[in-house]
């Protein structure tokens, strides 16, 4: 029985979550283009292309952003309406309990916060790396014909200096290499007008190195860059982890010598990947607790408006908990996973109660 009763179920949340999520993506689409129109749009270009390149580059991030509160809606409404025509209360008669009834809906819920995670994970630092080089919107800062763009990073106990706008083209201009020893004092200072990435290797063209002794700088043709850095890693040296894939992230996790922001910011990130889509999981969760403890009453438009602001109550936490936890307030782990665990404890003590 449990098994038709999570067909039913999962049948009537996706269709509802389908009209829910088409609508908010073209009301988040549509707001999109109007505030950024001006940029997009060129004088002497195809409008149309322009304006559906965008769009598609966009959509990633925005239905990355718009299927929590899609699915959480779709869960109100579902669970609402049966509510309404007593078919809740016939479920309930029969024994079967809220926990039984989220487990009949999570093989849709895990279907959706799969597609989320793949959405976030592999669509969308692909599409922001193209918004990137065409500079539109949000990241007109970051176009890539900006050369005066620049990006610092750690090696090992040297700090380096390059252009940022040229790191996917193995080539970078204005490579500047501070040597320092491992009490942390600068001990020589390589300027390279350019570096080439071949087989592996970084090489450096027209060299000069100075020492920190008064001595008469060296110049040499070529020198190779020591422990370089690996081509995938520069170039996600200049994305700020948010934007990043799971494995670019781990990759920097990993190579501790490397990075120029704190190792715990992309361990935060890291775990974040995985704790957005066990929160669209819990959104479920959070529905099934607003109709719980209303369902006596039977107002549907209560159900609604409790999960809703449960919802916002919820996000407005996790961002206020990331910016801690961004600032190295908070371990990365807790940051990561905190407004999640609390989320699934205060859902799971409302059902219990009203189970009680």
């Amino acid at each position: 029985m449990t098994w038709i009763l999570g067909r039913y179920l999962s049948r009537l949340l996706l269709a509802r979550l389908l009209l829910i999520l088409f609508a908010l993506v073209s009301m988040a689409t549509l707001l999109d283009l109007l505030a950024n129109s001006d940029e997009i749009i060129k004088p002497h270009g195809d409008v149309a292309a322009d304006l559906g390149r965008y769009v598609l580059l966009r959509l990633p991030g925005i239905v990355s952003q718009v299927v929590p509160i899609s699915l959480l809606i779709a869960a109100l409404v579902t669970l609402a309406g049966l509510s309404r025509s007593s078919e809740l209360t016939a479920i309930m008669a029969a024994g079967i309990s809220p926990f039984r009834q989220i487990a009949a809906l999570l093989p849709a819920a895990l279907l959706v916060a799969g597609g989320q995670f793949l959405i976030e994970d592999q669509a969308v630092p692909s599409a922001t790396a193209e918004l990137r080089d065409w500079g539109v919107g949000d990241y007109g800062d970051f176009a890539s014909k900006d050369d005066s763009k620049m990006t610092w990073f750690r090696q090992a106990d040297n700090y380096v200096r390059v252009r940022r706008s040229q790191a996917e083209k193995e080539l970078i201009r204005d490579v500047t290499i501070f040597h320092r020893d491992p009490g942390g004092r600068l001990i020589e200072r390589i300027e390279a007008d350019h570096a080439l990435y071949k087989d592996g290797v970084w090489i450096l063209q027209d060299v000069t190195r100075t020492g920190t002794d008064d001595s008469v700088p060296t110049r040499m043709a070529t020198l190779e860059w020591p422990e370089a850095i690996e081509i995938s890693i520069l170039h996600a040296l200049t994305l700020h982890p948010k934007e990043l894939s799971y494995a670019e992230l781990r990759q920097l996790a990993d190579r501790r010598g490397f990075g120029n922001r704190p190792l715990y910011l992309y361990e935060m990130w890291m775990h974040k990947k995985f704790a957005r889509s066990v929160a669209t999981l819990l959104m479920i969760v959070l529905a099934m607790a607003a109709v719980q403890r209303l369902l006596p009453r039977r107002q549907p438009g209560w159900m609604l408006a409790a999960g809703i602001a449960g919802g916002f109550v919820y996000w407005i936490s996790d961002e206020l908990i990331i910016t801690v936890g961004e600032a190295g307030l908070l371990p990365a782990v807790v940051s990561a996973w905190a407004a999640p665990i609390v989320l699934a404890a205060l859902s799971v003590t409302v059902i219990l109660r009203g189970e009680g």
